[in-house]
């Protein structure tokens, strides 16, 4: 007979559309002091997970600058675009968005041991952007190039109007398809094991060779993520798995 004992579950919860953004909390300013994060009634806030040696985080960031010298008059500070950087250190932080003058962006480093920020807004890869209504509730979840007018979604939020398209969901962001069907038509139990030891195989093959190394010289960083989750169907009594290739 097995024993329970050894039986374990992880349990973890991201912060989604339709939640609170609640407190983020110990982030570094680029000064390298500490500090939270937090939301006042009547303010829209961007939150733009990003890091500087990810190229297609560039332009969204660049545009964030754009979109306050153009703007921020206007909106008076009601309309907050923060950087959240996953890079090793504050100081890189500080010397990229200084030489490159985005400094009109609210920049902090939160890769410093202490802030859960990613893990909490679910950030798989960057760049990854939540938008929070003047309520402080989160309203998009995903890439920021599914927002064709961030401008406009700022100035409906502030009128108090919704905002709708992708990522504007429970069930959005850039995650794909969600919920239960999703896991009960993804992996088998049985073929997580197989899954996860071909993945780390087919790395060592193809990428983790001389000639590959060689080639990738000089190009930017990429990566190649498998998540596995299972999720506990109570009524069915049933471990759905999803598995997903990032």
């Amino acid at each position: 007979m097995a024993n329970v004992s050894d039986a374990s579950v992880a349990i973890s919860m991201k912060r989604g559309v339709g939640a609170s953004m609640g407190v983020i909390k110990s982030v570094n300013k680029l000064d390298g002091t500490e500090c939270d994060i937090t939301h006042e009634a009547g303010q829209v806030l961007l939150l733009d997970f990003w890091a500087t040696w990810c190229p297609p985080c560039q332009k969204p960031m660049a545009h964030n600058q754009e979109m306050l010298e153009t703007h921020g008059a206007t909106w008076g500070g009601k309309v907050r675009l923060i950087g959240l950087s996953i890079d090793q250190t504050a100081q890189k932080v500080k010397d990229h968005v200084e030489a490159k003058k985005w400094t009109d962006v609210e920049h902090y480093h939160v890769r410093n041991g202490k802030c859960v920020a990613d893990k909490e807004f679910g950030v798989n890869g960057v760049p990854h952007v939540a938008i929070v209504d003047t309520t402080g509730k989160i309203v998009f979840v995903g890439h920021p190039a599914s927002r064709k007018d961030l401008v406009q979604d700022f100035n409906d939020l502030l009128a108090g109007k919704a905002i709708t398209g992708e990522g504007t969901t429970s069930a959005g962001g850039d995650e794909g398809e969600e919920g239960e069907e999703a896991f009960k038509k993804n992996i088998e139990a049985d073929a997580v094991e197989g899954a996860v030891t071909k993945f780390k195989a087919d790395a060592e093959t193809h990428l983790l060779t001389e000639s590959t190394k060689e080639a990738a010289t000089g190009m930017p960083r990429a990566f190649c993520v498998l998540v596995h989750e299972s999720r506990y169907d109570c009524k069915t009594k049933t471990l759905n798995n999803n598995m997903k290739n990032y």
